[in-house]
């Protein structure tokens, strides 16, 4: 009988100085208690959901978590009870995330299939604008696109907008680039396919004016895109039919001066196309279709130089503008080889604008001296409209009708290109100018 009352003296003791507790334990390993095992899991389901509460998602873990009952005194249950801190950092949790590919590169890792199929779709629709005149057929990928469902951390997985931001921004490289001598800002972005506020944008500080040195190491951030967007289709639509200018000899006018006798004015046509976009940008056009729906009226112009009258549009390619008889084209062939000077206007040095200035003054056009009113004061061109003696317009080193060439035919033209080339002959389909061309203009 003693020895039951001394049992229960000693149990009665044990229970009135310790308390109930529950064991966490991941993967066999102690790493703090909680009050009960029913509060053990709420704490590391409160965790899994909190994780994944910017994604809409709730983590997922494949350690082995245990609770086991246990009494420990008072004192030893507070130094040791678990917060979420401490079972954050030893819980290793991931997310059931889908991989958005292309070409088998990862570009992007989505909460959800439905979210990756948005951003695929938004991509397309930033580049595709279906309407009535623009009646797309065809939308494709040039690249493989996959969506594939993966175990992956919550650093790597983003949000439906940041993915598309990714999208939009494309592949990001950086390279350095040693300055050579006479290199400028313009030439440098010419010899490396880009735009001069694309390499001066990877080069903070740096402006147009900011002197180059040869030896210097500047960067060059490019960007290619991860996603081509192929569109098809057709598009219908008016088009300008430019005015031709048509001179006559007025004796009472002194030599040099004109009138204008008949206003100009442009016609306009109906259009029909097929193309193939990529990224909005065509690649091929061809034309189905043309209605002219108003006439042009020419420009009658009287000038008191004394010349035969003629018409300064033309068809051909040896027939001038001016009335010389070696005419815009052959001027501006003739040229070839001349040097390129930064402000230059006579045949010691041309650049892109004094160039064409030159060439038209000796065939007895006045043009305005830089590119960007030269593209201003003239008339319109469309790109299929083009004739021999045209100004052709790009952007280059900065945005707008930063550099001017004439078009001589066969998809050509004359320009003053850079120092290292000087005045040359250069295609329209080269890469550099077919991404940049901006317009024509008719004098």
């Amino acid at each position: 009988m003693s020895v039951i009352v001394l049992l229960t003296g000693g149990l009665t003791y044990y229970l009135s100085t310790t308390t109930s507790a529950a064991e966490i334990m991941i993967n066999g390993q102690q790493i703090g208690l909680a009050r009960d095992a029913a509060a053990g899991q709420n704490l590391v389901e409160s965790i899994l959901k909190e994780q994944g509460k910017s994604f809409g998602l709730v983590a997922k873990t494949h350690d082995i978590v245990t609770y086991e009952n246990v009494r420990v005194r008072p004192a030893v249950y507070l130094e040791s009870v678990l917060n979420e801190k401490a079972l954050e950092d030893n819980l290793k949790y991931y997310f059931d995330g889908y991989e958005l590919e292309a070409n088998d590169s990862v570009i992007a890792v989505l909460p959800t299939k439905e979210d990756a199929d948005k951003v695929l779709k938004q991509y397309q629709d930033y580049y595709v604008k279906p309407s009535d005149e623009n009646k797309v057929t065809s939308i494709s990928f040039d690249e493989n696109i996959s969506v594939k469902k993966a175990e992956v951390s919550s650093n790597q997985m983003e949000t439906a907008d940041q993915a598309f931001k990714v999208l939009m921004d494309g592949n990001i490289t950086t390279k350095d680039y040693t300055v050579l001598p006479n290199d400028s800002w313009w030439l440098i972005a010419r010899k490396n396919d880009m735009l001069t506020d694309e390499v001066l944008a990877g080069n903070p500080g740096a402006t147009k004016e900011t002197k180059l040195k040869p030896g210097q190491i500047i960067k060059l951030v490019d960007s290619t895109p991860y996603i081509t967007v192929v569109s098809k289709g057709t598009y219908s639509g008016s088009e300008a039919i430019p005015f031709d200018v048509v001179t006559k000899t007025d004796s009472s006018l002194g030599y040099g001066k004109t009138k204008v006798l008949t206003q100009g004015s442009n016609g306009s046509k109906l259009v029909t196309y097929s193309y193939v976009q990529k990224n909005g940008i065509d690649v091929t056009k061809q034309v189905l279709d043309e209605k002219v729906t108003q006439t042009p009226v020419n420009q009658v112009v009287a000038k008191g130089s004394g010349r035969q009258p003629i018409t300064v549009a033309f068809d051909s390619f040896d027939v001038s503008r001016g009335g010389n008889s070696s005419g815009i084209v052959d001027r501006a062939l003739s040229l070839q080889g001349t040097r390129y000077v930064f402000g230059g206007t006579s045949r010691s040095g041309f650049d892109c604008s004094g160039f064409t200035k030159y060439v038209y003054a000796n065939a007895g056009i006045s043009l305005p001296r830089t590119s960007y009113a030269q593209f201003a004061s003239g008339t319109p061109v469309g790109k299929n409209d083009l004739r021999p003696g045209d100004l052709v317009f790009f952007t280059t080193y900065s945005q707008g009708a930063s550099h001017v060439g004439i078009y001589i035919g066969g998809g050509r033209f004359v320009q003053a290109s850079n120092p290292s080339s000087g005045v040359e002959v250069s295609s329209l389909s080269d890469s550099f100018y077919s991404s940049r061309y901006l317009g024509a203009r008719r004098y």
